[in-house]
C-alpha cells in the first residue's frame, strides 16, 4: 500500500470509529427508557437468531465472559431470557427469549430503526450496499486463520 493510501485507510479507519461511537451513543440513549444498551440489543438479537450459548455469545460478538455474564443476568432479571440446562451437556446452559423478551425486541427493533434512519440519511440505497460490500469482505479477511 502507497503512503497515500495507508494515510487514506487511517483516515477511514478513524471515521469509523467516529460514526460507531456517535451511533452507539445514540442508540443507548434510545434504548435507555427500556432499561437495555446497545449490549443488550446485540444479545437479543443474537438469541433470536439463533445463538443459544454464553459461549457462542461471547465468540460471535468478540468480547469477554465475564461482561456476557453481567449482560445475560440483566437480560435474566428483567425477565426477557431464560437459562435451561442443556440436554446433552450439564455444563451448558441454553438461552432463550421469554415472551417479555420478545415483545422488548420489537420495540428495540424500532429503536434501532430510527437511529439507523437518521445513521444513513445521507446514504443512498446503492452507496449502503456498497458499504455493506465493503466491511463484509474486511470482515472476511480480518477472520482468523488456522
Amino acid at each position: 500500500m502507497s503512503e497515500a493510501g495507508a494515510r487514506a485507510a487511517i483516515e477511514v479507519g478513524l471515521l469509523f470509529h467516529r460514526v460507531y461511537t456517535a451511533a452507539t451513543q445514540r442508540l443507548n440513549s434510545a434504548l435507555q427508557p427500556l432499561d437495555l444498551t446497545t449490549r443488550h440489543a446485540s444479545v437479543m438479537f443474537m438469541i433470536r437468531d439463533g445463538v443459544k450459548t454464553q459461549r457462542d455469545l461471547v465468540a460471535r460478538l468478540s468480547t469477554d465472559k465475564t461482561g456476557m455474564v453481567r449482560t445475560v443476568d440483566d437480560l435474566e432479571r428483567l425477565g426477557y431470557v431464560t437459562r435451561v440446562p442443556s440436554s446433552t451437556d450439564r455444563r451448558v446452559t441454553i438461552l432463550n427469549l421469554t415472551d417479555d423478551g420478545d415483545r422488548a425486541l420489537k420495540a428495540v427493533q424500532q429503536q434501532t430503526s430510527t437511529v439507523a434512519g437518521e445513521l444513513f440519511t445521507a446514504v443512498d440505497t446503492a452507496e449502503l450496499e456498497s458499504l455493506r460490500s465493503v466491511l463484509s469482505r474486511m470482515l472476511t479477511g480480518l477472520a482468523p486463520r488456522d
